[in-house]
C-alpha cells in the first residue's frame, strides 16, 4: 500500500462524515426554522444566506482548490501562501458584497438598515469558513474542518431556535453567520500554528511549480468555481424573483439537501487532489479508488433522497412536501451525473489542464439557468429540476471522452511530472 492511501482514506472519511452530519443537521435546521418563522421570513433569510455564500465563493477566487493542489508542496512558503490567500479572499468578498448592496434585490432580502450593514460581515464569515476547510485538506488534516463544521451545524440550530421570538429573519441570518465566524476564527488559529510547527520541524523545501503555472491554475480554476457556483447559488435568486419568497421557502429546504450532497462530492475531490499532488503517490490506485468513492456516494445519495427525502419534507409541513417532493426527486437523479463532472474537474486540477473542464461547466451553467428562467414561470418549482438534470447530462456528454483519456494517462504514467527538481526560490502566485 502506498503511503498516501491511509491519508486519503482518513481525510475522505472525515469529509464524508462532516457532509452527512451537517447535511442532516441542515435539514433539521430548515425544518425547525420553517416551523418557528413565517414562510416569507424563511425565504428571505435563505436568499440572504445563499447570496452571502455565493459572494464569498466568488471573492475567494477559487483559492480553496489552489491550496489543495499546491499547499502539499509549498514547504517553507506554506505560511505565506495561506496568509496571502486569506487576505485576497476577504478583500474580494468585501468588494463583491458592496457591489451587491448597490445592485442586488435588497428590498426583498433586507427589512432595515441594520440587516444591510450586517451583510458584508456575513460574506466575510463565509469566506473565512470556506477557506479554512480547504487549507485543512491541503494540510491533510480534514478532520479539523469536519469538527468545525459539525459544531457549527449544532450550535446554529440551537441559536436560531432561541432567537425565533426576538429577531425574525435577522435571527436566522445572524445566528448562522456569527457561529460560522467564531468557528472559522478558532480553526484559523490552529491552522497557522500547525503550519509554523511544520516549517520549524520538518524543514521541507518549496517545490512549487513556476509562477506562471500557478497563475494559470488560479485563472482556470476560478472560471470553474464561477461556473459551478452559478447553478446552485443563483437559482434561489431566480426562484425568489419569479415565484416569490413563499415558494422560495419550499425550494430552500429541497436545495439544502441537494447542495449538501453536491458540497460533499466537491469536498471529496480535495483529499484526492492533495494526495495526488504530494509527489509520493501511486496515482493508479488512488485515482481508481477516488472514482469508486464518488460514484458510490452519489448513487447512495440519489437512492436515499428519492425514498426517504419526501418523509423529511413532510416533517416541515404538508405544504413543504406537496410543493417540494417532485423537485427533490428530479434533482436527486442528477447527482451521479454531477459526480462524473466533478471527477473530471479533480483530474484536470491534478494535471493542471483546466480549459476543457471550464468549457463544460460554463456550458452547463448557461443551459441550467436559462432553462430555469423559462420553465419556472410555466411549470413552477419542478421546472428547476428539469433544468438541473438537463444541464448535468449535457456536461457529462461533453467530458466523458476527455475524462477516460485523462484517467488512462494518469494510470499509465503512475506519477505527476515535475517533482524531481525542487525549486526553493519559487514563490506563491497569491503572495505576488
Amino acid at each position: 500500500m502506498s503511503r498516501s492511501q491511509p491519508g486519503i482514506a482518513r481525510n475522505s472519511l472525515a469529509v464524508a462524515i462532516s457532509g452527512i452530519v451537517t447535511g442532516g443537521l441542515g435539514l433539521i435546521y430548515w425544518i425547525a426554522v420553517g416551523r418557528l418563522y413565517p414562510a416569507t421570513e424563511v425565504g428571505a433569510a435563505a436568499a440572504t444566506i445563499f447570496a452571502a455564500s455565493m459572494l464569498a465563493l466568488f471573492g475567494n477566487l477559487g483559492l480553496g482548490a489552489y491550496f489543495e493542489r499546491f499547499l502539499p508542496v509549498a514547504g517553507a512558503q506554506s505560511g505565506r501562501l495561506v496568509i496571502g490567500g486569506l487576505a485576497v479572499g476577504v478583500l474580494g468578498g468585501g468588494i463583491l458584497s458592496a457591489a451587491f448592496l448597490v445592485f442586488g434585490p435588497i428590498n426583498e432580502m433586507f427589512a432595515d438598515g441594520w440587516q444591510i450593514a450586517f451583510f458584508p460581515v456575513a460574506v466575510a464569515a463565509m469566506s473565512l469558513s470556506a477557506l479554512s476547510d480547504h487549507v485543512c485538506i491541503g494540510l491533510r488534516r480534514a478532520e479539523w474542518s469536519a469538527i468545525k463544521n459539525v459544531l457549527h451545524a449544532v450550535i446554529k440550530l440551537g441559536a436560531a431556535a432561541g432567537m425565533a421570538s426576538l429577531w425574525g429573519r435577522q435571527g436566522i441570518v445572524a445566528t448562522w453567520v456569527l457561529t460560522a465566524l467564531l468557528g472559522a476564527g478558532i480553526l484559523w488559529v490552529v491552522v497557522i500554528r500547525e503550519i509554523r510547527r511544520r516549517v520549524a520541524t520538518e524543514h521541507a523545501q518549496c517545490a512549487l511549480p513556476p509562477r506562471r503555472d500557478q497563475q494559470r491554475f488560479i485563472v482556470g480554476n476560478y472560471g470553474i468555481y464561477v461556473a459551478t457556483s452559478l447553478m446552485p447559488l443563483l437559482l434561489p435568486m431566480i426562484v425568489i424573483a419569479h415565484v416569490g419568497a413563499g415558494q422560495n421557502a419550499y425550494f430552500a429546504i429541497v436545495w439544502q439537501l441537494i447542495t449538501a450532497v453536491i458540497l460533499l462530492l466537491t469536498m471529496l475531490t480535495g483529499p484526492y487532489v492533495a494526495e495526488a499532488s504530494s509527489g509520493d503517490t501511486d496515482l493508479r490506485h488512488l485515482t481508481y479508488r477516488f472514482i469508486l468513492i464518488m460514484l458510490g456516494v452519489s448513487t447512495a445519495a440519489t437512492v436515499g433522497l428519492m425514498t426517504v427525502g419526501p418523509l423529511f419534507l413532510r416533517l416541515a409541513g404538508d405544504d413543504y412536501a406537496d410543493n417540494g417532493t417532485g423537485l427533490l426527486r428530479m434533482c436527486a437523479l442528477s447527482l451521479p451525473l454531477t459526480a462524473v463532472a466533478l471527477i473530471f474537474v479533480a483530474v484536470s486540477r491534478v494535471r493542471n489542464r483546466l480549459l476543457p473542464a471550464l468549457a463544460a461547466q460554463i456550458t452547463g451553467a448557461v443551459v441550467s439557468l436559462g432553462l430555469a428562467v423559462i420553465l419556472l414561470s410555466r411549470y413552477g418549482l419542478i421546472g428547476v429540476g428539469w433544468a438541473t438534470i438537463s444541464a448535468e447530462a449535457l456536461i457529462v456528454a461533453l467530458v466523458i471522452v476527455p475524462l477516460v483519456r485523462a484517467v488512462r494517462d494518469l494510470v499509465r504514467v503512475g506519477e505527476l511530472p515535475g517533482y524531481g527538481s525542487v525549486s526553493s526560490d519559487a514563490s506563491g502566485a497569491v503572495s505576488k
